[in-house]
């Protein structure tokens, strides 16, 4: 949970280990919806309308996806936000898509983590860090 200004953002997930295991490409196969998370899918939930990659995600709560490349991944925020994993994953309801390269580290972060950062009274990033990947995003408050 974080506050920005006066945006209360939260994201709620299952924080799977990594356990020798080679997850991007392996475990988690490249160019296929992965629901960000272990077991329900991810959430996250604003209470302002955010901007971010230049569109408007409106105040509510959303399933986080993503779409794994080696190159650049695809974030996904959908409107059906209580699921179990991606059985349920329609992209008709995606509210939310855009593009981010990934960052990636020799050092292994054993447990996948998510962060909010404040930037500014109005902005901040979003970011999701597991095994050798993070992906971050910025975002603005509307």
């Amino acid at each position: 949970m974080a506050m920005i200004g006066d945006a209360h953002i939260h994201i709620d997930y299952s924080s799977p280990g990594v356990r020798d295991r080679i997850i991007f490409g392996g475990l988690l196969a490249y160019d296929q919806v992965w629901q960000a998370g272990a077991h329900m899918a991810t959430w996250l939930e604003t209470n302002k309308d955010l901007e971010i990659d230049g569109k408007e995600l409106k105040a509510g709560k959303y399933g986080f996806f993503v779409i794994p490349n080696q190159k650049e991944w695809t974030v996904i925020f959908n409107r059906n936000w209580n699921q179990h994993g991606k059985d349920d994953y329609d992209a008709s309801d995606d509210a939310l898509r855009f593009k981010v390269t990934p960052k990636i580290s020799e050092e292994i972060k054993e447990h996948l983590e998510y962060k909010v950062n404040k930037t500014t009274e109005t902005s901040g990033t979003i970011s999701m860090s597991w095994e050798k990947v993070t992906i971050e995003f910025p975002f603005e408050i509307k």
